[in-house]
């Protein structure tokens, strides 16, 4: 795995390679574009990086000139630095990816030329690796069809890996080695100090840390950007620091609950109804997963009726999360509210009867389970995906088993309980580090305002004083709340969260794609005689419309699963 990296944070964040500069234009661009993206080959001996700009092509320095050497950087910030970067530095033959880098780099190993030698292929394009006829690695389907998320390094194809953030490769003795950079929280917390100054009102270093990372998003094309507007606090706080700068769009879907977001957007908001995408991916089974139908991000197509399409696009997602503080407090005395709110739900909720949770066990209940294939092992039937066999959990558990905390992410304090900041940190890796989209999926990826080192900064410089506290009343949580004391308009209502939107869409999907009777036949016709499927549940589920509707999750992630891979172990008929 390789060592961690002595380099101080301080020096990662000072600046790019040598020679190397995020902002100039791509090397051998006749059109003025910029480096959007890498992509090609090293050994022990050599590395051949082409540079993927923003004017559609790819761009192969001259060989034997200066620029050959030169390393490439991608990033979508003018000057955060190694940190919010991923290069390919030919020099000292290694590839990186920061520990807030928004672009994800992917790898394969292979033979090289020589006997002793390895060959690395490398882009931050998936599907240069991973082609249309590449077979899936059934762990990774196995993982999906569970509604398991792929750790890193892992992607669903098998020898095809990313690198996580903070993380370098390289080659020695013809060996790859993986180094994992150190990440000091308090060093970037002093970075942040050095943009917003020394205000001592908190709302003031939120709206300095916020400006800043716009104007750096922003500062490739000078001109004015995209913010994606849903109707929460995220995307709220940064129109409201930036007003100027920022044209908002929201992607309106026809999906119950969904469609409020429209009648709740501020004034000025431009919408563009993406229901007509969202029907296609319904309707068409080989989308790559279960989420890759979703119109937002949207589509370059959906952009084309606004005259945006050339326009860097934002997104506010994770400010809520990276200025919230902790649920509790240790040694705070409790509320009696709060003591209800913390209280154990009552055994009926989860389908047991209330007396049976204190009660020994009756003769009549079923005997422990023996081992893997034993029927006790089958899951409730009466709960959602309990239809999927035990097969599922055995065949993904080289995927489940890979599952590690990120070593960026500090060590809690045994004498304190938490490190300021760090639970900020999470909530910006989760979004760093999600699943890669299946090869062919063209969405945008918006720039995500809260991973610039700036505005992580910021958030941990008011944790360490105290600032990120919860705000009760009436009983209820109120996140963020320097975030709503930005917006000038006021609270906004509630909105979903990204669970909620995903089991909206879920439940729309299987709504509308197992609509017809002859729809749920070809499907259980699809999963026959497939380990993975318990077919009589299955069935039984599918002919019940609310149990469908409990289930849709697991229902939406087979109907994706059984028409990406139709052959076994997913199902016996294509």
């Amino acid at each position: 795995m390789g060592r961690r990296s002595d380099t101080p944070d301080s020096a990662l964040r000072s600046g790019p390679p040598a020679d190397a500069a995020p902002g100039v234009r791509a090397v051998g661009c006749t059109a003025g574009g910029a480096p959007v993206g890498l992509a090609g080959t090293f050994t022990s001996a050599r590395m051949l990086v082409e540079t993927v700009c923003s004017c559609g092509g790819r761009h192969v320095p001259p060989a034997g000139s200066e620029t050959e050497s030169a390393p490439v950087v991608v990033g979508p910030f003018a000057s955060a630095g190694r940190l919010a970067q991923t290069w390919a530095d030919p020099a000292t033959g290694t590839l990186g990816r920061g520990a807030l880098s928004q672009t994800r780099l992917y790898y394969e190993v292979t033979d090289g030329p020589g006997p002793d030698e390895r060959l690395v292929r490398f882009s931050t394009d998936l599907a240069d690796l991973a082609g249309p006829r590449s077979a899936m690695w059934p762990a990774a389907v196995a993982a999906s069809l569970a509604g398991e998320t792929l750790p890193m390094p892992l992607t669903p194809y098998e020898g095809i890996f990313q690198l996580a953030c903070g993380t370098t490769l390289g080659t020695s003795g013809g060996r790859e080695r993986l180094t994992l950079d150190e990440f000091d929280l308090a060093d970037l917390a002093d970075q942040a100090r050095r943009i917003t100054g020394r205000p001592t009102d908190p709302h003031e270093v939120l709206r300095r840390a916020l400006r800043h990372a716009v104007d750096e998003a922003l500062a490739f094309t000078g001109a004015h950007g995209v913010l994606g507007d849903g109707g929460g606090f995220g995307a709220a706080a940064l129109a409201a620091v930036a007003p100027a700068r920022l044209r908002r769009l929201h992607v309106h879907l026809d999906v119950p609950i969904l469609d409020r977001r429209r009648g709740r957007l501020a004034a000025g908001v431009k919408v563009i109804d993406g229901t007509a995408h969202w029907h296609r991916a319904c309707d068409t089974p080989w989308f790559g997963s279960a989420m890759d139908g979703d119109p937002w991000p949207p589509a370059p197509g959906l952009l084309r009726s606004t005259a945006w399409e050339a326009t860097p696009l934002l997104s506010g997602a994770g400010l809520v999360g990276l200025f919230t503080g902790p649920a509790d407090t240790p040694g705070r005395l409790r509320t009696g509210w709060r003591q209800l709110t913390m209280a154990a739900p009552f055994p009926t909720l989860f389908g047991h009867p209330g007396w049976r949770a204190w009660s020994p066990p009756r003769d009549d209940d079923p005997p422990p389970s023996q081992g893997p294939g034993d029927p006790a092992d089958a899951p409730d039937p009466l709960r959602p995906g309990g239809w999927i066999s035990p097969a599922v959990a055995q065949a993904g558990v080289a995927v489940t088993s890979a599952r590690t905390s990120s070593h960026l992410v500090p060590i809690v304090d045994d004498t304190t309980g938490a490190v300021p900041g760090a639970a900020s940190l999470q909530t910006v890796i989760d979004l760093l580090e999600r699943p890669p989209r299946a090869p062919g999926d063209h969405r945008l990826d918006p720039v995500l305002v809260c991973a610039h080192p700036v505005v992580l900064g910021a958030a941990v410089l008011l944790a360490r004083h105290g600032r990120l506290r919860l705000r009760r009343r009436d009983g209820y949580v109120h996140r963020a709340p320097l975030l709503r004391d930005l917006v000038p308009a006021g609270p906004l209502p509630a909105d979903v969260t990204p669970a909620e939107r995903e089991g909206l869409l879920a439940a729309a999907y299987v709504t509308r794609r197992l609509a017809a009777p002859a729809r749920r036949a070809a499907l259980l016709a699809q999963v026959e005689g497939s380990p993975w499927v318990l077919p009589d549940r299955l069935r039984a589920v599918l002919a019940d419309s609310r149990r469908m509707l409990a289930d849709a999750r697991a229902l939406q992630r087979l109907c994706v699963t059984a028409a990406r891979h139709p052959g076994p172990p997913t199902g016996g008929r294509s």
